[in-house]
């Protein structure tokens, strides 16, 4: 994936979900990017959470390709990623915007943000690859500020 993505050859993330919420009225609430075969494609989840209503969507990075979409009702095991985005509607922010603010100082590139809720706290989660490592990052919605991470073995 490093290589893939070292190589340029594709939109950013965050024109992909801006395009994505111009045109579903829910959240997004997860995204991450993958590689089938060969190709970088990018996986969104959106929420409503007035219709109670999970959209999945994948899009091809390199031109942002609608591929496939998908839409269910949502169930208690999307809870978490449910209330998160109602702080952010509350916040009166985009999801985009969010992971925006996020990566602003970081370096590397963006392969999963999701939204979560936990320990009575709204958050995004972030992962970023770079040449050495992947980095994690927990960024509060309510204080739009990064949290520290707990760590276990």
């Amino acid at each position: 994936m490093h290589t893939l993505l070292i190589n340029g050859d594709f939109l950013k993330p965050i024109v992909v979900m801006k395009q994505l919420e111009q045109q579903d009225k829910g959240t997004i609430c997860d995204f991450d990017v993958e590689v089938e075969e060969g190709l970088l494609v990018y996986k969104i989840s959106m929420v409503d959470v007035e219709t109670r209503k999970m959209s999945k969507y994948q899009y091809r990075a390199l031109d942002g390709v609608l591929l496939n979409e998908k839409t269910s009702v949502y169930s208690s095991d999307d809870i978490g990623p449910v209330n998160a985005a109602k702080m952010l509607q509350a916040k009166q922010m985009t999801f985009s915007a969010l992971v925006a603010l996020a990566i602003e100082d970081q370096q590397g590139y963006l392969t999963q943000a999701e939204l979560d809720h936990d320990l009575s706290i709204s958050y995004l989660e972030l992962k970023l690859l770079n040449q050495d490592s992947k980095n994690t990052i927990a960024f509060d919605i309510e204080t739009l500020r990064p949290l520290p991470l707990l760590k276990w073995d």
